[in-house]
């Protein structure tokens, strides 16, 4: 029984500890029009989740975490829009 106790507590600890240092910043993307003929309406898009996610930021984040913006550009064309979205693969929910 005590070793299941201390076995408990040891793996109690290494959670918190792992919870506690998984202060991680907050990935967010926003897709437009960089380049092309749209590229205007692109930089305007751009400039916008910029000053959105530097706001968030100022104000102490989303749950403490900090916010950080990934551009992508589609030209405004479908299929590289398909090309530009995110192939990373997307943690895991406990």
């Amino acid at each position: 029984m005590r070793k299941y106790m201390l076995g408990l507590a040891a793996a109690a600890a290494t959670v918190f500890t792992a919870a506690g240092s998984q202060a991680q910043d907050i990935v967010i993307a926003s897709v437009g029009p960089m380049t092309g003929q749209y590229a205007a309406f692109g930089e305007q898009l751009k400039r916008g989740a910029q000053m959105a996610v530097a706001d968030i930021n100022a104000k102490g984040g989303v749950l403490g975490r900090k916010l950080v913006l990934e551009i992508g550009d589609d030209a405004c064309d479908p299929r590289q829009a398909v090309a530009v979205k995110s192939p990373r693969p997307r943690p895991t929910r406990r």
